[in-house]
């Protein structure tokens, strides 16, 4: 019996219930073995409390799924779990603690990332630890904003008075705990000096440097468990940003650099190809997706 939602997402991978790309089977196949390393503890008490928060006390915004709460998808509550649960043994805290800091979530379009993120964000607001600083950056504001109010919106439903938490025009906070989350992108006067905790840099594809996540990474620094969560999809900038981040990660996952805090994990197709010879294969891409087939099925029944 699989007692951690990791361990579900892989055996639905392997019985090929679920269609993934190489790399990210690749990943999750390493992060199998890593159950079993003595140097780490998988401990889920954080990550489950989190999902069971995210479920039952994030409601969304948009149509369909209207004021409706979220339910999360097994490989998102698998991501979920995984970063929260790998501990480290860390010598200069003497403590165990977070293993993961570094995190690429990359995506196709519409597959709700900003949403996951969003709930995410929004447990922190309310379960979090005091005093944090959470940051929702983009290189354009308008993006940056996406993520922003979405938090917002999920936080004055359940706080509709803001009795606890409240809004303003550049922050959204929790007052009893000041726990803060704001905004940063590219056109953010003095970026550096700040104080942060965690930040999510959400479509890193439009951006053409490093000058965003390097100030975030900066503020960060002096942080025991920092955590920079990069949500992205695929993008046009050549030698942008993000292509020099896929470097990295694709470095990492196939173990030509050894970073036992970061995490990639990539949702991507094996070959051009197989995107027009084979629907199904866009299942590795697009998580959410439902062929044809499928939505035939669906229409039929109903």
């Amino acid at each position: 019996m699989c007692n951690y939602y990791l361990e579900q997402y892989y055996e639905e991978i392997k019985s090929g219930n679920i269609i993934v790309g190489l790399e990210l089977k690749t990943e999750i196949q390493k992060l199998i073995k890593d159950l079993k390393d003595p140097r780490y503890k998988y401990d889920t008490e954080e990550a489950h409390l989190r999902i069971d928060f995210m479920e039952n006390l994030c409601l969304q915004s948009k149509r369909p799924f209207y004021n409706m709460p979220m339910e999360l998808l097994l490989w998102e509550k698998a991501f979920i779990e995984v970063i929260y649960s790998f501990k480290v043994y860390d010598k200069e805290l003497n403590r165990w603690a977070r293993r993961f800091q570094n995190v690429l979530l990359l995506i196709a379009r519409k597959n709700g990332k900003t949403t996951l993120m969003a709930a995410d964000a929004h447990a922190d607001l309310r379960i979090g630890e005091g005093g944090m600083d959470i940051v929702c950056a983009s290189n354009d504001d308008k993006q940056a904003s996406l993520l922003w109010n979405e938090i917002d919106n999920m936080r004055k439903r359940i706080d509709p008075h803001s009795k606890v938490t409240h809004k303003n025009m550049s922050e959204i906070c929790n007052t009893q705990k000041n726990i803060t989350i704001f905004k940063m992108s590219g056109k953010t006067q003095n970026k550096d000096g700040r104080n942060i905790d965690k930040m999510y840099m959400d479509e890193s594809h439009d951006a053409p440097n490093d000058e965003i996540a390097e100030a975030g990474q900066k503020s960060m620094s002096t942080k025991d468990e920092p955590l920079f969560i990069n949500l992205t999809t695929e993008g046009f900038i050549n030698d942008g940003y993000l292509d020099n981040e896929l470097k990295y990660a694709r470095e990492v996952l196939f173990d030509e650099t050894d970073d036992i805090h970061y995490l990639p994990w990539l949702f991507t197709q094996d070959s051009e190809e197989e995107i027009w010879q084979d629907e199904k294969s866009w299942y590795k891409s697009n998580p959410r997706f439902r062929s044809s087939q499928e939505m035939e099925i669906t229409t039929i029944r109903n």
